[in-house]
């Protein structure tokens, strides 16, 4: 059963072709399987209900997680991970996922049932720790206090953080590093998966290459580093910035109004389709793409880039492992960014289109979901599920 399938299995149901039971908020038994083995997938339930249609990575996570299952013998249950309806956590083999419907596993008197932590950014230690500061770094910097655009989780998940069985988690480098060293338990790494939106576009040339930047993310944007991004270019009318963002808090654009408005070299657009006309001319336009996260899991807004092969700039809180065609900042800061963008330019042209074909197969290779679904599925033999 491939992802495509998967997706246009439920779409068929939406059109009124066979109906999954639904109980509570969970989908029951999604592929109509009779298997001896049951697993509950605590995660999203949204993509198992609607069309993909380039929405987020995680639409298509949410059907390799499950099809990786399907395919080992588990009849597989959703729930929404933010969900607590009452379930019986007993009549599970395995429980995968996060969030309180995970974390509520624990409290069952079963504890032979396996349970595996999915984590899609970073510990909730270091999570926390580094939305708070980018909120702190962005009030020093402007005098404004934009708490909902820092990402601090409100709920803790003690259990599912110190006590699953094993983890999986979305990061490799710093951030697979921190979680070793708070979670005692097995951890492994995999990649996220691209929806394959610029894939196609052509390999980046000598011809092709200039000085505009990307910057693109889904939300909570000072947790992102978005003022970082502005900091420079306030100063760097050298460069051309594009900006693509869901929305930007009017403070935020009102402290920014000089660099927003009227600069050429600053391209802002707000909420357009990650497989528009408009998204694919903005990724064509740019020879590199800049990350100054906080906190993130190999965040899409920078690997989708990467299939085209934009050679990123990236901190050491995106999760990306240590490569020479990644170039990660020293610091997270202005002068870091300033630094880390003096790198990439100093390229020849040869380094250059080197390094954007590597950034190119690199991407296209490793977060294909096809292959994250197949290391998905090895570690799960490991694991002997």
């Amino acid at each position: 059963m491939n992802i495509k399938r998967s997706i246009t299995k439920r779409w068929n149901k939406l059109l009124g072709k066979k109906e999954k039971k639904t109980i509570d908020s969970g989908i029951i038994n999604f592929y109509q399987t009779n298997y001896q083995k049951d697993v509950l997938i605590s995660y999203l339930i949204l993509p198992f209900q609607e069309s993909n249609d380039f929405k987020h990575q995680n639409y298509r996570t949410a059907h390799i997680v499950a099809e990786s299952f399907s395919e080992l013998g588990y009849n597989v249950d959703v729930y929404n991970f933010s969900d607590t309806p009452e379930i019986n956590y007993s009549k599970y083999s395995v429980i995968f996922g996060f969030g309180d419907c995970f974390e509520r596993s624990f409290y069952d008197a079963n504890r032979q049932i396996s349970r595996i932590h999915f984590i899609t950014g970073a510990h909730d230690y270091l999570h926390n720790s580094m939305s708070l500061r980018s909120v702190q770094d962005f009030y020093a910097l402007s005098g404004l206090w934009l708490p909902k655009d820092g990402l601090v989780l409100p709920g803790s998940t003690y259990y599912a953080m110190f006590d699953a069985d094993f983890a999986i988690i979305l990061a490799h480098g710093d951030v697979l590093d921190h979680f070793k060293s708070e979670f005692k338990n097995k951890a492994y790494s995999l990649n996220n998966n691209i929806l394959n939106a610029f894939s196609g576009l052509e390999r980046k040339s000598v011809a092709s290459r200039n000085k505009n930047f990307l910057f693109l993310c889904g939300g909570r944007v000072i947790n992102k580093g978005l003022h970082i991004l502005l900091e420079v270019a306030r100063s760097r009318k050298d460069l051309c910035f594009y900006i693509i963002i869901p929305y930007l808090d009017e403070s935020l654009q009102n402290h920014y109004k000089d660099v927003l408005d009227d600069n050429d070299h600053v391209i802002l657009l707000k909420n357009i389709p990650m497989n528009s006309e408009a998204m694919r001319n903005a990724v064509n336009s740019c020879s590199y793409s800049i990350t100054p996260s906080y906190v993130d899991g190999l965040p899409g807004g920078t690997i989708e880039p990467m299939s085209a092969g934009l050679v990123p700039i990236v901190s050491k809180y995106c999760g990306f492992p240590h490569k020479d065609f990644i170039f990660e900042m020293e610091e997270l800061s202005v002068s870091g960014l300033n630094d880390a963008i003096g790198k990439v330019l100093a390229l020849d042209d040869q380094q250059y289109v080197d390094c954007s074909n590597a950034v190119k197969d690199y991407a296209c290779e490793q977060f294909a979901p096809d292959n994250v679904k197949k290391e998905l599925i090895k570690i799960l033999k490991e694991e002997n599920l």
